[in-house]
């Protein structure tokens, strides 16, 4: 089974996005009438009309119908609603329990002004919605269980959302799965519901031959011919990963044409690539371009990428966004199709970052911070760390606080601190050390050694306690409470004692050139400088061996300063 795994590369390109809420009743939500509450009885007869439709010895041929029919309908619901009564009754027809059949045809009978029909469909469609809500929560561990790619459309479309992404596919639990995107509008962030189709597999195990038995792949070329753009984004994905780029753009571009904003942001991360194979191939007459690719030049897969991230942006990728602003950023190129245009760029990640993307906002941070690629401005360096902080995201939410402790002048936002707190509340090390920072220096807060303490060593303790030792927090603590200018913070035996107790328990620690550092000025400042000495010699051995040249000359520093009986003090919180 693994060798017919579809990567699920479409949660790496979507970014974080959020989950769908769950809805209990659609008919409210979509203008339908309530008609009534779905009884266990009515879910359960849904229930087994799905089994039904399932167990038919035709279900082939009958899925084929249905598929067709409900592609056609919801392709007619806007601009010929006449036309649904005859659809809907065709697919209801062939399979009881469409949720699609029944949504089309309540749309028809609200159109011709019939109630009856209304509230028969309606109340229908009220029991299969119970159904699927039964079914799990749309996450990765409890997806909703449908019959029909069309069906997780209208369950968008009954939350006033629309799809514009979606994909196959598949784990070692879930053979056959379905990601989609969705928004209520263009100023939504996207939402993510996963789907299981699994069940699909077994009965239509008829399509496979031999070698495929067990594959999803005969249920997905039955997909991809009734032009569905989540199978023809999987079966896209799959040849990209074997290297097939002729083949995948193919299948990409179909899907791209249904509007599948997968499609678009798929291409355009295969067209960049392929930009930069042939520019290193002009460049470099021993590299090769991938034999079974499209045939262009440099600059015509730049243009073919941009133009996939401006469609995939319409659509609401939060993820193209990020990277084509990165690229505007950080192009140096002054001529098109990628001429450097630093205020597109910063438009774009502050888009991305308002649909909940944290990485942009961190992106536009750590250029102002820094004036490398963007004017410096610790102003808006301190806002941008901000934005990206209250999106809750742990890695923004450090990088924020690290940033306040080398620009201590600036003031915090408000929720730094509540949040950090939020994050060593679920035994977060790293928060720990960082609130001790800020309490060490007192950013945000009353400037505490005390308190600052305290937290480096609530940081210890569950350091030691989590399975890897967390030295990276040992280390930073010990060095910070034996270095530090601040003498009420100085802790040097208590430093000398947690690096003794991970270098006698962690042998990678041990070979660590910067942790070797940090033990041996622990001994130093505890006045034992001859063994301080003997450490010192083993850092730089180690660093000598790694070939670590960027830290040889510290190190060779630090030995000075031992052998003439000094400890290492500096600025630190």
């Amino acid at each position: 089974m693994l060798k017919y795994l579809i990567p699920a590369l479409a949660l790496v390109i979507m970014g974080c996005q959020n989950t769908a809420p769950m809805r209990s009743n659609p008919a409210a939500l979509s203008g339908f009438p309530v008609v009534t509450s779905s009884s266990n009885a009515d879910i359960k007869a849904a229930l087994q009309e799905r089994r039904a439709f399932l167990n038919d010895a035709n279900l082939a041929d009958k899925l084929s119908n249905v598929l067709a029919f409900e592609r056609q309908a919801l392709q007619l619901l806007n601009d010929q609603p006449l036309k649904l009564g005859a659809i809907g009754t065709a697919i209801i027809e062939l399979r009881p329990d469409s949720l699609t059949g029944h949504y089309v045809l309540t749309k028809f009978y609200q159109h011709v002004e019939t109630d009856t029909g209304v509230v028969l469909h309606g109340e229908k469609l009220n029991h299969l919605y119970a159904r699927l809500l039964q079914s799990g929560d749309g996450s990765q561990q409890r997806p909703y269980k449908i019959t029909s790619k069309n069906d997780a459309t209208v369950f968008a479309l009954l939350q006033n959302k629309e799809v514009v992404g979606e994909i196959y596919q598949t784990t070692q639990t879930r053979p056959l799965g379905l990601l989609t995107l969705s928004r209520a509008n263009p100023n939504n962030p996207l939402e993510n519901n996963v789907f299981d189709l699994s069940d699909l597999l077994e009965p239509l195990s008829q399509l496979n031959s031999p070698s495929d038995a067990g594959s999803p792949w005969p249920v997905l070329r039955l997909f991809a011919n009734e032009e569905d753009s989540a199978a023809q984004a999987s079966i896209g994905t799959y040849l990209a990963k074997q290297r097939r780029y002729n083949s995948a753009t193919g299948w990409l571009e179909l899907a791209a044409r249904n509007g599948n904003m997968l499609g678009h942001t798929l291409l355009a991360r295969i067209y960049g690539y392929l930009a930069d194979v042939a520019e290193r191939a002009k460049k470099d007459n021993n590299l090769t371009e991938p034999l079974d690719a499209p045939k262009a030049t440099p600059e015509e897969f730049t243009l073919l990428s941009i133009k996939n991230h401006q469609q995939a942006i319409a659509l609401g990728s939060v993820e193209s966004m990020y990277t084509l602003g990165r690229l505007y950023i950080e192009s140096t190129s002054n001529e098109p199709p990628l001429k450097r245009d630093t205020n597109q760029g910063i438009v774009l990640m502050e888009r991305a970052g308002a649909l909940g993307n944290a990485k942009a906002y961190l992106f536009l941070a750590y250029q102002n911070a820094s004036g490398k690629l963007l004017e410096r401005d610790d102003v808006k360096a301190n806002e941008y760390f901000a934005a990206a902080a209250q999106l809750k995201n742990p890695t923004a939410v450090l990088s924020y606080a690290r940033f306040l402790i080398t620009y201590n002048d600036l003031q915090p936002h408000a929720q730094l601190l509540p949040l950090l707190t939020e994050l060593a509340e679920q035994d977060n090390a790293q928060a720990m050390v960082a609130l001790g920072n800020l309490n060490a220096l007192g950013i945000g807060s009353k400037k505490s050694s005390r308190q600052a303490v305290s937290w480096y060593k609530k940081a210890v303790r569950v350091a030691q306690a989590s399975h890897h030792e967390a030295a990276d927090v040992i280390n930073e603590v010990a060095w910070t409470l034996t270095a530090t200018q601040n003498k009420p913070l100085q802790r040097s035996r208590y430093a000398q004692k947690i690096m003794d107790a991970l270098m006698a328990k962690n042998p990678q620690a041990s070979t660590h050139p910067e942790y070797l550092d940090t033990w041996a000025n622990t001994y130093a400042a505890n006045g034992n400088f001859s063994k301080a000495v003997v450490l010192q010699k083993q850092a730089i051995a180690s660093a000598s061996a790694q070939n670590r040249k960027d830290i040889i000359k510290i190190l060779n520093d630090h030995l000075v300063k031992f052998m003439a009986g000094q400890a290492i003090i500096e600025q630190t919180p």
